[in-house]
């Protein structure tokens, strides 16, 4: 590797780091084309995530929709069955549906700010800089499976308590709120240091079995 691109690695010098980047602004472009196509390949496992942890609730319809120029995640639901919610019994009823949406484009903040922080962050190799992406991508596809089913089932959740039982909370609320209030930039970082960490780790590894 030449001197230049090794300081593009592992420099912290503004223009380093300006270039490093720009190499993931340059990534970042093409997800936004993805979305769309991606959210549907991962409906069917949406559905299974949301089943599992809200059986409470019968999915009438999953997909995507509109609201105003915006392109949005929409499910449609009716109770399965007769559900306590704040010590009010909820009555069953066909005819009652609710629905929940969240911007398709929600599915990839987490990668997009993990994308910006490993580039941007110094490297030894190109090697190190790939196993970091492998890894991010892995764990930012197992965030992607259950975001939206947890973000979902926690705004149902909140559409009940809000109205039976205002004021009220539960674990599912709760973490659709820290979703909405940025969690997702949280998880972000948090998956760049994972993958930062683990391919040092790896990178030293390497270097003592040489």
């Amino acid at each position: 590797m030449s001197g230049d691109q090794h300081d593009l690695l592992r420099g912290s010098s503004p223009a380093a780091i300006l270039v490093r980047l720009t190499v993931a602004s340059v990534l970042l472009l093409p997800l936004a084309l993805l979305a769309k196509p991606i959210a549907i390949e991962l409906f069917p496992l949406y559905r299974m995530v949301f089943e599992l942890i809200s059986g409470d609730f019968r999915i009438l319809y999953l997909g995507l929709s509109y609201e105003g120029a915006d392109s949005v995640i929409r499910m449609d639901v009716t109770l399965s069955r007769t559900i306590a919610v704040a010590g009010h019994l909820v009555v069953a009823n066909p005819q009652g549906i609710a629905n929940v949406t969240t911007m398709v484009g929600n599915i990839f903040q987490p990668v997009m700010v993990g994308l910006i922080a490993i580039l941007g962050w110094p490297s030894g190799s190109w090697r190190i800089v790939l196993l970091r992406l492998i890894i991010l991508l892995l764990l930012a596809l197992i965030e992607a499976v259950l975001d939206i089913p947890l973000l979902l089932a926690g705004e149902l959740r909140e559409l009940f308590l809000d109205n039976l039982s205002p004021g009220n909370w539960s674990a599912l609320t709760v973490w659709a709120d820290f979703l909405q209030g940025g969690g997702r930039f949280a998880m972000g970082l948090v998956a760049a240091i994972t993958s930062i960490a683990a391919s040092g780790y790896a990178e030293k590894l390497w270097g003592d079995l040489k």
